[in-house]
């Protein structure tokens, strides 16, 4: 009896492992964490860098105690840059950036095993905690812009909403946006109180630096003077009204800097606001590896299941309040940078309590 009970056993087992990858199934696995390539050092001073590590280990384990990847490898890294001429000047913070890749779990369909599976090569969908810099903001970081700045100001598509003490930069639709299933990015910004690190350009401002930067197209090709007359002219015409129009906001459209035609209203389809670093939101007398702002980014390639779930769990583990807290701060210990997180046990109901610890 023990016997036919061990063969049927077996049978089963054998059936179950040569079954057909299912991509339902891979998408409940549970997943791994995986520490990727270190990235990029450039321009940090060693002692600097130990502490952005700890402060990137921080962030690693305030995730990985609340987040467990689902159907997928989780490969993390960082990078870490500091002062860098032709980028900016008068530099006040280093930038140094956490970032999260969902590598999905696949059916190996060229495999002559169809119960194999992989691990996706790439993805599109990331997620990314940087330290004092706002990529999408043309890179604003912690310094002014450059002297020789090609534009003088940097763009920005939507004015930040402040949301439960915090700030949403807006989402986009990035790549391509005819897709049913489109890929999108949520921006959020934590700073102190309601504070930003930039400003917004006036419409004097950005008439003037139309003016100069026309006034240079013209005496490189006077050929093309009489083009640029009409611009020109509108540029001075503007600048003749009174001052409290003056000093507005610029809004302007996206393809309308050499050609200005006028300013447009907030939420016109196609314009930006123009705005400049403003160095008056730091803290000066931090080192420079010190946190004074996070960028948080959320970049997902909807309608894949575990592309859903993992960037939703990790809006959950995401605590900005948190990291709320570590800006103006220097870690007092090293963490170890690549220690792979592990979500706490959860703690034994006590006889007679009604409400179990939340996690």
């Amino acid at each position: 009896m023990k016997y036919y009970l061990v063969l049927i056993l077996l049978s089963f087992y054998t059936y179950a492992a040569a079954q057909d990858c299912d991509q339902a199934m891979l998408a409940k696995k549970t997943g791994t964490w995986k520490a990727g390539l270190k990235g990029s050092t450039t321009n940090v001073s060693a002692a600097g860098l130990l502490k952005e590590k700890a402060t990137l280990a921080s962030v690693h384990q305030m995730i990985g105690a609340n987040y467990q990847p689902m159907g997928c490898q989780l490969l993390y890294s960082n990078s870490f840059s500091g002062y860098n001429a032709a980028a900016a000047k008068n530099w006040i913070a280093d930038t140094y950036q956490y970032t999260m890749y969902i590598l999905r779990f696949l059916c190996d369909q060229q495999s002559a095993d169809k119960s194999k599976y992989y691990v996706d090569i790439s993805t599109s969908t990331t997620v990314t905690i940087t330290a004092n810099t706002i990529w999408q903001l043309n890179n604003l970081f912690a310094a002014d812009l450059p002297d020789d700045d090609f534009r003088g100001y940097l763009k920005m598509k939507d004015k930040p909403q402040w949301k439960d003490g915090l700030y949403y930069m807006g989402e986009e639709v990035v790549g391509d946006g005819d897709r049913e299933n489109k890929m999108k990015e949520y921006r959020w910004l934590i700073t102190y109180g309601e504070q930003l690190p930039f400003s917004y350009v006036s419409r004097k401002e950005y008439l003037l630096i139309q003016k100069k930067r026309l006034e240079k197209t013209i005496r490189d090709d006077q050929s093309s003077k009489s083009f640029y007359d009409q611009y020109m002219n509108r540029i001075l015409d503007n600048l003749k009204k009174d001052e409290g129009e003056l000093n507005a906001p610029a809004i302007c459209m996206w393809n309308d800097e050499e050609k200005f035609t006028g300013f447009v209203k907030e939420g016109t389809k196609g314009s930006f606001f123009a705005v400049k670093p403003d160095l008056n939101y730091y803290d000066k007398k931090l080192s420079r590896s010190a946190p004074q702002f996070f960028s948080v980014v959320y970049r997902i390639s909807h309608g894949d299941p575990v592309f859903e779930y993992n960037i939703t769990s990790i809006q959950k583990a995401v605590n900005f309040s948190t990291l709320r807290n570590m800006l103006g701060k220097e870690p007092a210990k090293t963490i170890i940078e690549n220690a792979v997180p592990v979500k706490p046990k959860p703690v034994a109901k006590k006889a007679g309590t009604k409400k179990q610890q939340q996690l």
